[in-house]
């Protein structure tokens, strides 16, 4: 009897401690992000799926109400980006405007806002931990630790002066420190990706020929020279 009943408390022991393992897990994953991110994902579509999954991984920072994106940053201040969707249907190309979050990176705890106009697009970068703001005319691709970001703009006939842009997120700051004019042939860039925080594997092709390479070898490399950036067409060693 005295075995059996051993045998129950530690049966009891067991259940109740997994019960509270239990508790413990899903109170310490409340308010974190997913560690498979669809929001997380930085990609040059802007579907609205893609804010419909940030809305939902961080749902404790951010949301919307109609036309109203709401953000609480680290500080608890908030940043909102109200549409001005009955412009958009007046044809009011001065005041049409519509907001959607299309990523946030959490290594340097920077959201990424597209904003679309009544022609044309751009992307406003929000540090949660600074609240400082960059506008950019290309969707960024950030390197790994977060510190650095490549911006791609393929749309040269509403889009900014600049067809390529490296930038800094580092210590919460955001700002620019190279960028590139589009050359007399236009021209469009796929990103790869980051070889090192030097060095960016890319793509180019003629623009408008559906991002098909016409040659053998389209690849080229962003690479660090200085204190700027060079494009080399020819591939690198690695």
């Amino acid at each position: 009897m005295a075995c059996r009943g051993l045998i129950l408390l530690s049966l009891v022991l067991v259940l109740v401690l997994a019960l509270a393992t239990g508790r413990v897990s899903a109170q310490g994953d409340a308010g974190t992000v997913p560690s498979v991110s669809t929001c997380m994902k930085i990609g040059d579509d802007w579907a609205a799926d893609r804010e419909a999954a940030c809305l939902r991984e961080l749902r404790d920072r951010v949301s919307r109400k109609g036309e109203l994106l709401t953000i609480r940053l680290d500080s608890g201040k908030i940043k909102t980006y109200q549409n001005d969707q009955k412009a958009c249907q007046n044809d009011d190309a001065q005041h049409c405007v519509h907001f959607a979050l299309i990523s946030y990176h959490p290594e340097t705890r920077v959201y990424a806002i597209g904003i679309s106009y009544y022609e044309g697009r751009s992307v406003e970068l929000l540090s949660a931990r600074t609240g400082a703001t960059l506008k950019l005319s290309g969707v960024p691709h950030f390197t790994p630790d977060g510190s650095r970001f490549v911006a791609i703009d393929n749309d040269y006939a509403y889009g900014g002066e600049h067809d390529l842009a490296i930038g800094s997120a580092a210590n919460g700051e955001l700002s620019l420190q190279w960028q590139s004019a589009p050359a007399n042939q236009p021209r469009e860039w796929r990103f790869e990706h980051w070889v090192d925080n030097d060095h960016v594997a890319l793509q180019v092709f003629p623009a408008d020929s559906g991002q098909k390479c016409p040659v053998d070898d389209c690849n080229a490399f962003l690479v660090r020279f200085g204190q700027g950036w060079t494009v080399r067409p020819s591939p690198l060693p690695w």
